[in-house]
């Protein structure tokens, strides 16, 4: 199972290191449109985690017999992911008082749906047809 979860995950740590190094390359360009890299950075952090873990519940809930305990782990690991990225937004927006960046959070939002659409792709490969 660790050999196959390490080729399952290969896509989500390639665009992980790809964001990751074009974020801080284009650090000065962002920041002249009022994103903050950091904010970005700790998203997609946090999106690359939640990602991984989803990966790993959803080939756990493979072994399980009843069909639609995947769909179940599918639809919980994307209301989990947004409920962190809701959470730190939140969290990012309150303290970050009149300093915040709402473009920002916008592109962590985009980071949201990208990271989302890769996970599903994933998760169609878990249980190919028969």
């Amino acid at each position: 199972m660790r050999k196959e979860y390490i080729q399952l995950t290969r896509p989500i740590v390639i665009m992980f290191i790809i964001l990751t190094g074009n974020l801080i390359a284009l650090q000065h360009k962002l920041e002249t449109k009022n994103i903050k890299i950091d904010v970005v950075l700790i998203a997609n952090l946090l999106l690359f985690g939640v990602s991984m873990l989803n990966i790993w519940f959803q080939m756990k809930s493979l072994r399980n017999p009843n069909s639609a305990a995947v769909i179940r782990g599918l639809m919980a690991g994307t209301f989990i992911k947004l409920f962190v990225l809701a959470g730190a937004a939140m969290i990012y927006l309150v303290a970050a008082g009149q300093n915040r960046s709402v473009n920002s959070v916008f592109v962590a939002m985009g980071l949201y749906i990208l990271y989302t659409w890769l996970e599903v792709r994933i998760s169609l490969r878990l249980n190919p047809k028969k």
